[in-house]
């Protein structure tokens, strides 16, 4: 049997086994819905005045308890629709299912964009579009702490685009099988609301740190890209390890610490599997004034701090400095896998919060990329306006 066709049979089965728990999660039948939007920009006066940027607008809705006592969960965010189940508990609670397909059309990893220290090449843009079928399982062995297994199967395909130069060659549309063993360890304080589908940055006070070990089998594999740089030339066996903490701490009653860190190693990885890096979004590792996504890497370490301030201690809104960066693998995208070079930035910012708890979410960010010999231009800034409401 073909290795895709395994894949998704081990994806099924473990989908029936799963999916009649032996206890059901005791929870009314609620609906919360959410919308989104915003976009970021990008400026590089230095390179003929480039302006790049991405935007974002979404609905999610979340039924909760209405699935075997687990949460139904529909969201679309731009090009990308999905529908799945969540938490479906059993064993007395200590073991929960989660499970959901999910497609995103023509801009999947924002490959339509390819940026080479700092500036844009439109000709070396493709389409990526995927379907995947996702199913986790999650072990509570003790307090403050999950185990899951990961089983997610994915069919990728890529296209030209109308700029797309014949001498960039496209990847393998391929089947994918991508098992996942993973380690959390989440203590995290606060209100539920912060997790709601409307804030995408979210408040955090504690501590969260989770570890991943994992590998993708592709069906189908050649060299892509530039013809004999290297730098895309997977394996039919990809690693990585990753790793991510975040965390929050009170200073008084106006002041608040924030911290986001990232860590990740690959092997014989490509461009479709390697980190977005770049700009102050919610869907990359963040570089303040750097273009989303002005890097593409899988061994990084990477983090953010932010200072948070409050003007009086009953205010819904927060303003503050953020200072991000790391050091990222071939910085140049030039296939020198083994070589490093370091990014970073500052960035200020407003999370504002209006009516009745915090129903309406507005974030306005403005980011400067500090000055690095392997970037083209040395000046950098960046736009971010966010927004988002619970619509029921």
């Amino acid at each position: 049997m073909r290795l895709w066709g395994v894949a998704a049979a081990v994806a099924l089965v473990v989908g029936l086994n799963l999916a009649a728990p032996v206890e059901a999660r005791a929870e009314s039948e609620t609906w919360d819905g959410f919308a989104i939007g915003g976009g970021e920009l990008n400026f590089a006066p230095g390179i003929n005045n480039q302006l790049t940027g991405h935007g974002w607008v979404g609905f999610d809705a979340v039924g909760r308890g209405i699935v075997g006592g687990g949460d139904l969960r529909v969201f679309w965010n731009t090009t990308k629709v999905h529908v799945g189940v969540e938490r479906i508990s059993f064993a007395k609670n200590k073991l929960a299912f989660f499970a959901f397909v999910e497609g995103e059309a023509f801009i999947s990893q924002l490959l339509n964009d390819y940026f080479v220290r700092g500036r844009r090449i439109s000709e070396f843009g493709i389409e990526a579009s995927y379907v995947l079928l996702h199913t986790k399982l999650q072990w509570y062995p003790g307090k403050h702490q999950t185990i899951e297994i990961l089983a997610p199967v994915r069919r990728w395909w890529f296209g030209n685009r109308s700029a797309t130069s014949p001498s960039f060659g496209l990847p393998a549309s391929t089947w994918v099988f991508e098992p996942r063993i993973g380690y959390n360890y989440w203590k995290i304080d606060g209100p539920s609301e912060e997790w709601e589908g409307h804030r995408v940055f979210p408040r955090i006070a504690g501590i969260a740190v989770g570890l991943q070990l994992g590998l993708d089998l592709r069906s189908d594999v050649r060299p892509w890209g530039l013809v004999g740089d290297g730098r895309n030339d997977p394996g039919k066996v990809i690693y990585v390890i990753s790793q991510r903490l975040r965390g929050g701490w009170a200073l008084g009653r106006f002041v608040r610490l924030q911290l986001d860190q990232w860590g990740n190693y690959g092997w014989n990885q490509d461009d479709i599997t390697r980190r977005r890096i770049g700009g102050v979004s919610p869907y990359v590792i963040p570089v303040p004034g750097l273009p989303w996504t002005g890097l593409i890497s899988e061994r990084l370490f990477a983090a953010q701090l932010g200072v948070h301030l409050r003007a009086k201690e009953s205010s819904p809104h927060e303003f503050g400095v953020l200072l991000g960066g790391g050091a990222f693998n071939d910085v140049g995208r030039d296939g020198a896998l083994g070589t490093y070079g370091g990014a970073g930035g500052l960035a200020v910012f407003g999370d504002l919060r209006f009516g009745p708890t915090g129903r309406f979410q507005l974030d306005i960010r403005g980011s400067w990329g500090f000055p690095v010999s392997w970037l083209i231009d040395s000046q950098y800034v960046s736009l971010l306006v966010g927004f988002g409401v619970r619509a029921f």
